[in-house]
């Protein structure tokens, strides 16, 4: 029998409280210990009912999301699920620094998305299993504002990397460590909704030596630039006369994980073999696997964040006891070890 969950809702919307309230309502192992219209009224909440997790939206009167995470974090760290309604907004990747731990699409909800998929009870279940000290003591790469150097323009291998939940804020520290001139191109597969990696990757881009970008298909891979997978579609890979170009594929609503880890894996592995590196970050799941499977298969080599640092240890386990991990390291680690991994080149 599941553990029952209690929950907090803070929304200014009545209207997005009641449908929240509503559906969580149909799970007999959920409990909506509190509805809130803002954050002043949510601490008091928090203090009475001590939630298991918090679903907050962030543009609030009285006092706003932001201001509600930061006391949070400082006094009842709590998984929080931010409740976004603008796709466009940098607003929710300000929230993961804070220290939410995911986020959820107001759009998806009021198009009927209750209905056709468990993805929110997903969220909420995965979220409560996150310890406390893993929302407060994550670091966060300063901003860098550097001229780049030119590295070596011929591509001769990949780093590709693969996150969920948590992912944004593992890879600001994972990205932002690496040098202006890093010698192979970097891809990234973060599970996240259509409309919202557009965002994440200017907020990567500002946190990094390196340029990043959200893919539009058909873009050539260079030495030194950070590749981000946009939502709704998956991030693959073909040669032509020698070069290396993405390209998109549009996710059914078959697919469970989007954008997918593993097609994005298993392609590059299948272009630069032995020359790749591969990475998974913290994420619920299992997505990954099968990609890692493939990079060594092809004689490359893997990384995954260990237990230590993930936010959630899913995807990272997986892999891990699968016996297909070359190095599990904590979160701070890993950088170092992907320099001296292309040290040895």
């Amino acid at each position: 029998m599941k553990k029952t969950l209690r929950l907090l809702v803070i929304d200014d919307s009545v209207s997005f409280r009641g449908l929240l309230n509503l559906m969580l309502q149909g799970h007999a192992h959920l409990s909506v210990v509190g509805l809130a219209e803002d954050g002043e009224r949510g601490m008091k909440l928090v203090v009475e009912q001590k939630p298991d997790v918090i679903l907050l939206d962030l543009e609030m009167p009285r006092m706003d999301g932001f201001t509600f995470l930061r006391w949070l974090m400082a006094n009842y760290p709590t998984p929080t699920l931010v409740l976004s309604g603008r796709a466009d907004s940098d607003n929710v990747f300000k929230a993961l620094e804070l220290g939410a731990c995911d986020f959820l699409s107001k759009l998806r909800m009021h198009e009927g998305w209750f209905k056709n998929s468990n993805e929110l009870i997903l969220k909420i279940e995965a979220a409560a299993t996150i310890v406390s000290e893993k929302l407060v003591l994550r670091t966060v790469a300063p901003q860098k504002v550097q001229k780049r150097e030119q590295g070596p323009k011929i591509v001769s291998g990949v780093l590709a990397i693969g996150a969920s939940t948590g992912g944004p804020r593992a890879l600001y520290e994972v990205i932002g460590r690496l040098p202006q001139n890093f010698p192979v191109p970097i891809v990234i597969s973060q599970h996240m909704p259509k409309g919202f990696t557009h965002a994440f990757a200017e907020t990567l881009n500002k946190k990094s030596f390196l340029p990043v970008m959200e893919v539009q298909g058909g873009e050539h891979l260079e030495n030194g630039t950070v590749y981000l997978a946009p939502g709704g579609h998956h991030l693959l890979f073909e040669k032509r006369g020698g070069e290396v170009y993405t390209c998109l594929v549009e996710a059914s609503n078959e697919n469970i994980y989007v954008p997918s880890i593993d097609k994005m894996l298993c392609s590059s592995a299948d272009i630069f073999g032995s020359n790749m590196l591969g990475i998974l970050l913290t994420g619920m799941g299992h997505d990954g696997h099968i990609g890692f499977q493939q990079i060594k298969a092809k004689g490359g080599v893997t990384f995954a964040e260990s237990e230590e640092t993930a936010v959630i240890y899913g995807m990272p386990r997986v892999s891990i006891e699968a016996g297909v991990v070359d190095k599990a390291l904590p979160l701070h680690k890993i950088a170092d070890e992907v320099l001296k991994h292309y040290a040895k080149k």
